[in-house]
């Protein structure tokens, strides 16, 4: 009984502290996830902000983007990491574009656009009111990566940066800073086209400021004073074991 009683405590330390650490990692958990949901859901952390799209963002057109208005722009120290996990239709034009915008009057943003059929053609471009739109990158065929996210990082010193999930294809592009303002999320170059999306959503993890004041940062301490005390805790129970 005694023996049952210290299995039935580790078991339940053990959960509490995964499921501790998966609220923190996929805060997306504490929320319904139904695919009809109309609005956008948003968790923030100090400097963590975390906003899911449902799928039918990408069935706005370019006039008429779903849209997430950050409380405070974030000054240049940046990273945004994407989770596209949103079912296209078969239309060969069905796509996602995202647009991480500067705060109005600003004409700069960064775009991407990841294309859902079987291509999976991907592009990167910004726009600046000095220079216009310009494209940086175009991949026609498997672009981005369905089990990454795809990241963008800004820096004071180290520019704009954008991965495709597997790699680096913008390196430190200067756009003399960056202040975060705004997510755009469309999918229709016209609103009389065929939507993009048939489910899923996508998710954006936007972390800012020092690394140290992020809670990511103390993470793997947090995940070793864990485990470290679950383990001591059964060589204890072990020791006292009379058998």
């Amino acid at each position: 009984m005694i023996i049952y009683k210290h299995f039935s405590f580790s078991c339940f330390l053990f959960l509490f502290l995964f499921l501790t650490l998966s609220i923190i990692y996929y805060p997306s958990l504490i929320f319904s996830q139904s695919n009809d949901a109309p609005k956008s859901q948003v968790l923030k952390k100090d400097t963590d902000v975390r906003i899911t799209f449902p799928y039918t963002a990408s069935n706005h057109d370019r006039k008429n983007p779903s849209e997430y208005v950050f409380t405070k722009p974030i000054p240049n120290d940046w990273n945004v990491f994407i989770y596209n996990k949103i079912s296209y239709s078969n239309n060969p034009e069905a796509k996602t574009v995202i647009q991480l915008k500067e705060p109005y009057p600003s004409e700069k943003f960064v775009e991407l656009t990841m294309f859902g059929d079987k291509s999976k053609k991907y592009s990167v471009a910004v726009n600046t009111k000095e220079s216009g739109r310009l494209e940086l990158y175009q991949n026609p065929f498997n672009g981005w990566s369905l089990d990454n996210p795809i990241v963008v990082t800004s820096g004071v010193d180290q520019g704009i940066s954008v991965t495709d999930g597997k790699r680096i294809i913008v390196d430190k592009l200067s756009l003399n800073g960056f202040n975060l303002g705004s997510i755009n999320v469309f999918g229709k170059d016209e609103s009389n086209l065929p939507d993009s999306a048939l489910k899923g959503s996508i998710q954006f993890e936007t972390i800012f400021g020092h690394p140290t004041q992020s809670f990511i940062y103390y993470m793997p301490l947090i995940v070793m004073i864990g485990v470290g005390g679950i383990l001591l805790y059964l060589i204890k129970v072990k020791k006292r074991d009379p058998s």
